[in-house]
């Protein structure tokens, strides 16, 4: 990984106000940054839809550690192979990323971005956050594969869910799909589900709106 950019990219974006990396780890496939107000970041391949586009030399995970559940902030980053940094938490940012739909853009890669790292209870704000359950989790999935999600989740009401629908129309390029996040509870797990609809006008910056469909899942015991 470039551990460099990964770096530069928490100075910008997420650090605080007299926060500065004090500590950094590099592996091939993982960036460990201790901060001088002891936050632990680890950095991975996120592994998205986004990184097949041409322009994107990497697109990257970063979790903060926390020692309480539910609270394990989670940022997005994609590195342009023309050295730019896109912070995919900053919502006006990945409306702008919004532009290329209709023009290149994956419209499942971009759905998979707001799955991920827009699954939180307050979307609205200029800076996103998301907290996944636990170090190792995701805060939200794109449910792209229904057969899939229920068979992981057989306690889901099938009526309640369908495949991410795209669909072209006047020069608008509209999405329609679900969502969900994973939580912990005093027993066990629970998620939400959510759909949402994003449209896009040819060449001008993504809108969307989010909708509870199914809101505390408790899971059965795995």
């Amino acid at each position: 990984m470039q551990a460099d950019r990964v770096v530069e990219a928490l100075r910008r974006h997420v650090f605080q106000p007299g926060e500065d990396m004090a500590k950094r780890f590099a592996e091939p496939e993982r960036v460990t940054v201790l901060s001088t107000t002891q936050g632990l970041y680890e950095a991975e391949p996120a592994g998205w839809r986004i990184g097949a586009a041409a322009w994107v030399d990497s697109a990257v995970r970063v979790a903060r550690d926390s020692s309480l559940e539910n609270f394990v902030a989670t940022y997005g980053f994609v590195f342009s192979r023309d050295g730019g940094t896109l912070f995919l938490n900053d919502a006006a940012a990945i409306r702008e990323l919004g532009r290329g739909l209709g023009a290149g853009l994956d419209p499942l890669a971009y759905a998979e971005l707001l799955a991920e790292l827009y699954s939180g209870q307050r979307i609205d704000d200029p800076v996103v956050f998301s907290f996944a359950a636990t170090a190792g989790f995701r805060p939200g999935w794109l449910i792209a594969n229904v057969e899939e999600f229920l068979r992981k989740n057989p306690s889901v009401d099938p009526s309640l869910v369908f495949p991410p629908r795209v669909s072209e129309e006047g020069g608008v390029t509209r999405i329609d799909f679900l969502s969900h996040n994973y939580y912990l509870v005093e027993f066990g797990a629970a998620i939400d589900i959510y759909q949402w609809t994003v449209t896009a006008s040819a060449g001008q910056p993504a809108f969307w709106a989010r909708e509870p469909v199914a809101q505390r899942l408790t899971l059965p015991p795995s």
